[in-house]
């Protein structure tokens, strides 16, 4: 075999274990890495929620004029449905459709979502929920579900 075609051989097994298949779905998962902490002082403490992401496509991000959220969060006191949010902005470098997107977030319960009823025993003793979490991405494609820990609110 001549140097010619070793190095030929050689190239292309190179360029073929650097090419990576985009295994990821195409449909957004998310996965609860942390809540916490399990109780807040109401108009003082902020409860964080920390959730691994991937999207296949890479299509985050909803634009502010869709009528599409990024983030969906229900409180089980309520029968109100879902609250949305938006991500940051992302940086368009990032979102490549070939290889997908993988990360993590962070969504920040602060004390405008952390209230307690107002009824009498709520405002003495404080009150207890848990939220469901989802995303949906610029395809309309929504996430698996998560579930956060209860937390306790109180004054």
């Amino acid at each position: 075999m001549n140097v010619r075609n070793v190095v030929y051989l050689l190239l292309l097994l190179l360029i073929t274990a650097s090419c990576k298949e985009n295994r990821l779905s195409k449909i957004p998962r998310i996965e609860l890495m942390a809540f916490g902490p399990d109780a807040v002082q109401i108009n003082y403490d902020t409860a964080t929620l920390q959730f691994r992401l991937q999207d296949g496509d890479a299509d985050l991000g909803n634009s502010l004029n869709s009528g599409k959220y990024d983030i969906y969060v229900k409180d089980f006191r309520f029968d109100t449905g879902y609250a949305g949010y938006f991500f940051p902005r992302l940086d368009n470098s990032i979102l490549d459709p070939n290889k997908g997107i993988e990360g993590t977030c962070r969504f920040y319960f602060t004390p405008y979502i952390l209230f307690p009823r107002t009824d009498s025993i709520h405002m003495a003793e404080g009150d207890t929920t848990y939220f469901e979490v989802y995303i949906v991405d610029k395809a309309g494609n929504q996430s698996n579900h998560i579930t956060t820990p209860k937390v306790r609110m109180y004054f």
